[in-house]
């Protein structure tokens, strides 16, 4: 799925939304408030520079897996406050790495590669539909905790690590999807971020720093369960 596929979703979603929302403008707030707690969970699809495989210890990530939990309260006819947290995961795709061992003319080498990590506190506003299977769509912000992954590389007369470093930044964000009964939630989202990370590197005991700023943006497709 590809992120301008993502926003004609969304724009679809929200069209239909507004034309619902239009056509419910009759109706008590008494009924057209949904909420509560709610356990998700799903798949992650990289984007951007972060899905592109590199030889310099950027991006490369595969597809990953995550959950969370959130929390909703309604404050107005169809419209609501969402508060929630994901846990990330994406293996690091090694697929560059294994060409550069296969290529070096020392034979023997082994290596061990890491994932990234992120955790996302985020907020925002949700507008939604009171249909039994409604639509809503909505707009958050946050911040990224991420983890870059661990690389070591070892052989006869090399030895090589890179560190697991973390690094932070804002996030921004926005989803559409269906709530049915109020109970089950299906959707996507679509993440954009760059945390920084000092990435320090140990070659046979010499060290070296770079701070990379690392586009984390993804897609996250996942489906919840509300209490």
């Amino acid at each position: 799925m590809r992120v301008r596929h993502f926003s004609i979703l969304v724009l679809a979603l929200l069209v239909g939304l507004t034309s619902a929302l239009i056509a419910q403008s009759g109706t008590t707030q008494s009924s057209n408030t949904r909420g509560g707690f709610m356990l998700f969970g799903g798949i992650g699809l990289p984007s951007g520079d972060f899905a592109k495989a590199d030889v310099d210890f950027k991006g490369s990530a595969k597809q990953g897996y995550f959950g969370g939990a959130e929390i909703m309260f309604s404050v107005a006819p169809n419209i609501g406050i969402i508060l929630n947290g994901k846990y990330l995961i994406h293996k690091y795709d090694d697929s560059e790495i294994a060409k550069q061992i296969a290529s070096y003319p020392i034979s023997g080498l082994s290596y061990t590669v890491g994932s990234y990590t992120a955790i996302l506190p985020m907020g925002g506003i949700r507008l939604y539909t009171m249909t039994p299977i409604g639509l809503f769509v909505d707009g958050e912000a946050g911040y990224i905790f991420a983890k870059s992954p661990e690389l070591t590389v070892t052989g006869p007369g090399l030895s090589e690590k890179v560190d697991s470093q973390s690094g932070n930044a804002f996030a921004y964000g926005a989803s559409a999807g269906i709530d049915i009964g109020n109970t089950i939630v299906v959707g996507a989202s679509y993440i954009a971020s760059k945390p920084k990370f000092d990435i320090t590197a140990n070659l046979n005991g010499a060290k070296s720093t770079e701070t990379i700023e690392q586009p984390m943006n993804v897609i996250l497709i996942f489906a919840g369960i509300r209490f």
